[in-house]
């Protein structure tokens, strides 16, 4: 199915900032018997992973470049959106999955020890929306990628003008019109009066 620019943009963002804003919640919980932490901790995701967010910020940036470059820009912007978003996807479904070590984690980044402590797990209800909103970020970025190669860039008037070339193919400047007679300022109609 193609997209087009409105479309692709909402598939993209609308996950993305949904993952940012969970990676604000609780996506691990747990306990140790750690003398000197014991009790409960709940890990939230942009602690547990921060390079999930920064990966879904990319995301979102790469599509703005994929919206607005030229054909090369759109190609290198399409696999760098799609390998962020799967990117963090992974960092997510490790963290879902393997809640243990994310608790022992920051645990022992906040005793500042080298090693983590005995702790005990268990995966949030946002954890898993997390993993949800970083699946819907990698299909909407993959569909972006895909619908990418019909769309156009900026509007011409955006676009660098090239100049007019001489009878053998070199470049003529405003600097020789004027030296010509041609007055380069009255090209687009407008009187200089």
């Amino acid at each position: 199915m193609r997209l087009d620019k409105r479309r692709s943009a909402l598939a993209v963002v609308a996950p993305a900032i949904a993952f940012v804003a969970l990676s604000t919640q609780a996506w691990a919980s747990g306990a140790t018997g750690d003398v000197l932490s014991r009790g409960a901790v709940e890990v939230t995701g942009g602690r547990a992973t921060p390079g999930a967010v920064g990966l879904a910020v990319i995301s979102i940036v790469s599509l703005i470049a994929l919206m607005t470059g030229g054909r090369v820009i759109r190609a290198a912007s399409a696999v760098v959106m799609v390998l962020s978003a799967a990117g963090a996807l992974v960092l997510t479904t490790l963290v879902a999955l393997g809640p243990r070590e994310a608790v022992a984690g920051a645990l022992s980044e906040e005793l500042a020890r080298t090693t983590a402590p005995a702790a005990t797990g268990t995966t949030t209800t946002w954890g898993w929306l997390a993993v949800l909103a970083a699946v819907l970020l990698l299909a909407g970025a993959a569909a972006a990628a895909g619908s990418s190669s019909s769309w156009t860039g900026l509007a011409a008037r955006y676009e660098r003008a090239k100049p007019a070339s001489g009878p053998r193919g070199e470049v003529r400047t405003a600097w020789d019109e004027l030296t010509d007679g041609d007055d380069p300022t009255l090209r687009d109609g407008r009187d200089p009066t």
